[in-house]
């Protein structure tokens, strides 16, 4: 079911034709979600629980070491580690099944991040609700059908959204509008990436390299979904 508070920015994303929408929709959650947890989020007990368990990844440390309020962050730090202590503690105070236990409750936190969880679940709902407008909304579909590009993550989330919420009558024609659009970024950097490996044998010593000097940059960024605009 469409939830309507999501497609307004949504459709802001979509109006804009200059990259991959839902790294933009991405960002600008991620971006709401730092200053949330590093600001009122301090005052609400529940997350405090949440912050104090998970913790959070490389990218959201080092995000929250760039903020300016490093108290919001040393009192997350100071509660965080002192959980990871008691759970230190337990490794070595009780027999080796309670050790066991303990230890596979750090490597669970190692791998955690609440805001990461927090930010994957939006933007579930975000591929639910766009899956939905396509389906619904012919203007809509217009607008996903201009877009340059998805990125690698966001087309494999956007396909099983659409597995998940089209009828098998419905999803063939989604999925052909999306992986439309995504060959072409697809054979582009492809294509800069086979021209970049090229250069490299002699047959092809004086190849013109132009956009292919950043082809392996490139292609990462689309695999990663960390891309610029970029147009034909």
């Amino acid at each position: 079911m469409i939830e309507k508070n999501y497609t307004i920015p949504i459709n802001e994303e979509f109006e804009k034709y200059d990259g991959c929408p839902l790294c933009r929709l991405h960002k600008k959650f991620e971006e709401q979600n730092l200053e949330y947890i590093m600001g009122a989020a301090m005052m609400e007990p529940d997350v405090r629980v949440e912050t104090n368990k998970s913790g959070f990844c490389v990218r959201h440390y080092d995000k929250m070491l760039e903020m300016k309020n490093r108290l919001s962050l040393a009192l997350m730090l100071e509660t965080h580690l002192k959980e990871i202590q008691k759970m230190a503690e337990s490794v070595t105070d009780g027999g080796k099944k309670q050790a066991r236990q303990a230890a596979a409750q750090l490597s669970d936190i190692a791998d955690d991040c609440f805001l990461c969880r927090r930010i994957s679940s939006t933007l579930e709902k975000y591929c639910n609700n766009i899956v939905f407008l396509w389906n619904t909304e012919p203007e809509f579909r217009e607008k996903f059908l201009r877009q340059p590009y998805f990125c690698f993550a966001h087309t494999s989330a956007l396909l099983k959204s659409g597995l998940d919420n089209l009828s098998a009558k419905q999803f063939p024609s989604f999925s052909s509008d999306l992986l439309s659009i995504t060959k072409n970024v697809l054979e582009k950097y492809l294509d800069e990436v086979s021209t970049f490996t090229k250069s490299f044998d002699y047959r092809f010593s004086n190849i013109e390299l132009g956009e292919a000097k950043l082809g392996c940059e490139h292609a990462v960024d689309w695999l990663t979904g960390n891309i610029e605009p970029w147009s034909e």
